[in-house]
């Protein structure tokens, strides 16, 4: 009776991670394309598996995604959850053919809604905040422009067998097919979550974060006291993301008087919650941007003590990760929705800091998420805790 969850880039897996954990389901990340021993533990009930395939050709993510399938039901874990993009993008059809080829005679529930994000699916159409997803700033996304509204056809252009459906139609037995749900209330989630958990013929589970918590609820696992958030003092901020949503997060907090630093003066700033203004990386890409802007986190953490770091972009949170040298973190929940809390053993640091006792902490979102006031929100329930 576990959980192995695959989620193609980095802030995605933290999310769903640290919302089974925030629900007393020990959750473990890595950024191993395997089943990693340490994760078949008796103490980690959910996997979570970055594959880091959203930027990769469709080919290469179906067989990531289809080997790590198989593997999973060899070694007969019960439920398998594909996180998926909130807004359709990445190689969602190519991963949900990998799922439905390691498991031919199996249905598959894809729930793409994210009602508290404004992500909704009327007539297996996705809309954000009310206006249809190809119609909006994804459509533009430099690396996964979003040109397809309609869920099925999505899905049907990778020559999947799709049915589109209410979350109330659920019903056995289901013949092996995708099963595309509408959904525009959490209601409707947890209706899909309530039958998931309860039948005996359902393994296969595809959605963004929105489907975990109520997945999380339903599912028959022993449980333990949720970890409690951690006191951060000291945070450093980076924004990673161009989406002009994380652009306004940044210059409200600068308008609330938050202190904005450069690479210059990371050694002698005051200690507290600070903003790193990006250096201008000559980079001939975003993934090669990304990569040099985690070699110089990984500079400022030998040059300074820090309780923990704010990262915006899930491109960003993995080149960071990567710098370091970083292969798994254990999730603890979210601070705010979209917005998950992860812990990082002190004793993983030692590459950065060797003498480091405390442990440090990741708070990460997607470019796109959470409102203009964001940071101070976070800042505010951390410094509480």
């Amino acid at each position: 009776m576990r959980v192995l969850v695959l989620a193609d880039d980095l802030t995605g897996a933290l999310e769903v991670g640290a919302l089974f954990a925030g629900r007393g389901l020990p959750a473990l990340v890595t950024m191993e394309t395997r089943l990693d021993p340490e994760c078949l533990e008796e103490t980690v009930l959910v996997h979570v598996i970055n594959t880091e395939t959203r930027h990769l050709a469709p080919d290469e993510a179906f067989r990531i995604v289809h080997t790590i399938a198989r593997a999973a039901r060899d070694k007969g874990i019960r439920y398998i959850y594909k996180k998926t993009d909130s807004t359709l993008r990445g190689n969602i059809a190519s991963e949900l053919s990998a799922i439905a080829a390691a498991f031919p005679d199996f249905p598959l529930v894809y729930v793409p809604a994210y009602p508290r994000l404004g992500r909704t699916i009327i007539d297996g159409k996705l809309y954000v905040n009310g206006v249809p997803v190809s119609e909006t700033s994804y459509s533009d996304d430099k690396l996964n422009p979003v040109l397809e509204s309609h869920v099925p056809a999505l899905l049907k252009a990778a020559g999947l067998p799709v049915h589109s459906i209410r979350a109330d139609a659920l019903h056995e037995p289901m013949p092996a097919a995708v099963y595309v749900l509408d959904g525009t209330t959490e209601e409707d989630l947890r209706s899909a979550a309530r039958f998931f958990a309860v039948t005996r013929q359902l393994s296969l589970a595809a959605g963004p974060a929105g489907f975990a918590p109520h997945f999380a609820d339903f599912v028959n696992l022993p449980r333990s006291a949720p970890p409690p958030m951690p006191s951060i003092r000291s945070c450093l901020v980076i924004n990673g993301s161009r989406h002009e949503m994380s652009v306004a997060q940044i210059q409200h907090a600068e308008a609330q008087g938050w202190l904005v630093i450069d690479t210059t003066s990371v050694s002698s700033a005051p200690s507290g919650w600070v903003i790193l203004r990006n250096p201008p990386l000559n980079s001939p890409s975003e993934l090669d941007f990304v990569a040099r802007l985690g070699e110089l986190v990984r500079n400022i953490l030998k040059q300074i003590s820090l309780d923990a770091m704010v990262v915006f972009g899930g491109d960003t949170v993995y080149g960071i990760l990567k710098a370091i040298g970083l292969n798994s973190v254990w999730p603890i929940g979210e601070v705010l929705p979209g917005v998950p809390v992860t812990r990082v053993k002190a004793v993983a640091l030692a590459s950065v800091r060797r003498m480091r006792k405390q442990d440090f902490y990741l708070i990460t979102k997607a470019g796109g998420f959470g409102t203009p006031d964001l940071l101070t929100l976070v800042r505010e329930r951390l410094l509480e805790s």
